[in-house]
């Protein structure tokens, strides 16, 4: 069985959503006064998305995108890229890219397919107007 969209095309890409938090305050993402985060318990567990990935793979899936908020302040997100990674052929993840040095050597190990930086600037000034958080 594969799923298919009213127009008769293969879905075969899924997106999941890992958590609503993140490292940085931005001001397009966040109000200066912060948001009331989503709790744990509402947020799909891992070992429910493991579950599910079979599923969706079975279903025609084959690209999985992990993004937040920021994926990597989830606690213990290597054990689900890891996962995951034996699962779909390719698994992305979109990231600010602040935590990366920390995972570089796991995206390596499981030889992920592709990562989405997002970049707002590269001058630092701009960047902790954007942010309000200095990258350094």
């Amino acid at each position: 069985m594969e799923l298919v969209d009213t127009f008769g095309r293969k879905i075969e890409y899924l997106r999941i959503g890992v958590t609503d938090r993140c490292n940085l305050r931005c001001r397009y993402c966040m109000p200066e006064e912060g948001i009331d985060f989503s709790k744990r318990s509402d947020l799909l567990s891992y070992e429910e998305i493991i579950q599910l990935a079979p599923i969706f793979r079975s279903l025609g899936i084959e690209k999985v995108r992990i993004t937040g908020g920021e994926p990597f302040v989830r606690k213990d997100i290597n054990l689900l890229l890891t996962q995951l990674s034996r699962i779909f052929p390719f698994l992305h993840i979109t990231t600010n890219a602040t935590l990366l040095s920390k995972n570089i050597g796991l995206l390596k190990e499981i030889k992920i397919g592709g990562l989405n930086i997002s970049l707002d600037t590269l001058d630092r000034n701009s960047f902790q107007m954007i942010t309000r958080r200095d990258g350094n």
